[in-house]
């Protein structure tokens, strides 16, 4: 007798419940912990968890002769479009105690000397900051540095 490779030969009972083990299988993670995740019932932590509206963010930014402040890009930073990988580069290079060199390596990609750069981490509220371009809380500079130096 020939059989469909995907054939798998069940008891009649097995058959008439497959159907409620895959529905279990499905809602398992109704289940888990944790319980305030949203569809498709992800159980990531970056999505299921509150991470409360006061963050910590380390990031570069550049200061203008006359103190204006500009956030760089991810294509000034880490030489990427992509943001979550310039943002590590930032974090490694804080948590790693190499901010200078990456805040040397960063002005001289922009090689204007009127231009300094820092390397900080801002203490922001979330919530103010994307609605409003509200300002940071507070501000601890890990490194600073001009172009040409």
């Amino acid at each position: 007798m020939a059989y469909c490779i995907y054939y798998v030969p069940m008891s009649r009972t097995l058959r008439r419940l497959a159907p409620f083990i895959a529905a279990a299988v499905i809602l398992s993670p109704l289940l888990r912990e944790p319980r305030d995740d949203t569809y498709p019932l992800s159980t990531y932590p970056m999505f299921a968890t509150d991470r409360g509206a006061i963050m910590s963010i380390d990031t570069a930014v550049t200061i203008d002769p006359t103190g204006g402040t500009d956030h760089l890009s991810p294509k000034q930073i880490s030489g990427t479009d992509e943001i979550v990988s310039a943002a590590v580069v930032v974090s490694r290079a804080v948590r790693n105690g190499d901010a200078e060199l990456l805040c040397i390596d960063i002005a001289d990609r922009l090689d204007n000397p009127d231009l300094t750069v820092q390397i900080r981490t801002e203490v922001v509220d979330t919530a103010a900051l994307v609605d409003h371009n509200a300002r940071p809380i507070s501000i601890e500079v890990v490194s600073e540095c001009r172009s040409g130096q």
